[in-house]
């Protein structure tokens, strides 16, 4: 799980949002300066890095609300592994293009914004450990998510119970901003005429999930209804595989209530399946 609330935590603070001005040298650079958006994640750009930025004509862009907006996401300098941060996560949802510093040394270096394909962070042997993914079946899953269903939450409704933010997971805001980059829609209320479609609806719960936002209202309806009962580690999980679990299989998906568990046969072991996503 992320385990602290500001967006681009592990290791480093907020930094302002930079606009970088536009270099005079072509018109080119300077019509290209909105279409080349990078975001720096997991690591603080220096001021070198950003006369890189500036002199390819490019836009260094910081604040999470402008994280599902990044073109060239820059994740690692060499030196430090990716880091599975709000901004990462939000970003893996609208982009392929995840590099390392090589990308935007190169560039600055032929004087011109170089193909990313050339530089995809395709493989970090101790982040993949660490979150239990594949970074190359990562981004082809993106791509294929936006092209199919427009992200790999895509018509899917998500509501987060309360407790949830900062609570081994980002804040509020953070949640939303992940949520609607996969392409999922906001509930707020578990309220009937809220809850259009009961089966593709997503209840996001701590992990592990508190007696209180089990217990909180209209959980247990809309879970009886069919809907999902997930935890934040498989939230996390789904943003950095960019691959969604088949949602008829608990448990891959998270769990349901009660109610709807006591429905299906019990385990060969006799056991009652955990609640838990592990």
């Amino acid at each position: 799980c992320i385990t602290a609330t500001h967006h681009d935590r592990e290791t480093t603070p907020r930094h302002r949002s930079s606009r970088m001005r536009s270099t005079p040298t072509s018109g080119r650079r300077k019509d290209s300066k909105d279409n080349i958006r990078v975001m720096f994640t997991g690591v603080a750009p220096t001021k070198k890095h950003k006369q890189m930025i500036n002199d390819i004509g490019a836009m260094l862009i910081d604040s999470i609300e402008d994280a599902a907006s990044a073109t060239h996401v820059i994740a690692t300098d060499g030196k430090t592994k990716l880091r599975r941060t709000p901004k990462l996560m939000i970003c893996f949802c609208k982009t392929s293009n995840i590099l390392g510093i090589e990308w935007l040394e190169q560039s600055a270096k032929e004087q011109k914004v170089l193909d990313p394909n050339d530089f995809l962070l395709l493989s970090d042997r101790e982040a993949e450990k660490t979150y239990n993914f594949k970074l190359s079946d990562s981004l082809k899953n993106g791509g294929i998510a936006r092209s199919e269903r427009g992200g790999v939450l895509g018509g899917w409704y998500v509501y987060i119970c309360s407790g949830v933010a900062g609570n081994k997971a980002p804040s509020a805001k953070e949640l939303k901003l992940i949520v609607e980059a996969a392409g999922a829609t906001m509930l707020y209320s578990l309220a009937e005429k809220n809850v259009i479609d009961p089966a593709k609806s997503i209840i996001i719960t701590s992990d592990p999930a508190t007696k209180s936002q089990v217990k909180e209202r209209g959980v247990d309806r809309v879970a009886s209804m069919g809907g999902h009962i997930c935890t934040t580690s498989w939230l996390f999980q789904t943003m950095i595989t960019q691959s969604l679990a088949d949602v008829s299989d608990d448990k891959n998906m998270g769990h349901r209530s009660k109610r709807k568990a006591e429905t299906k046969s019990p385990p060969s072991t006799g056991k009652r399946k955990s609640a838990r996503r592990r």
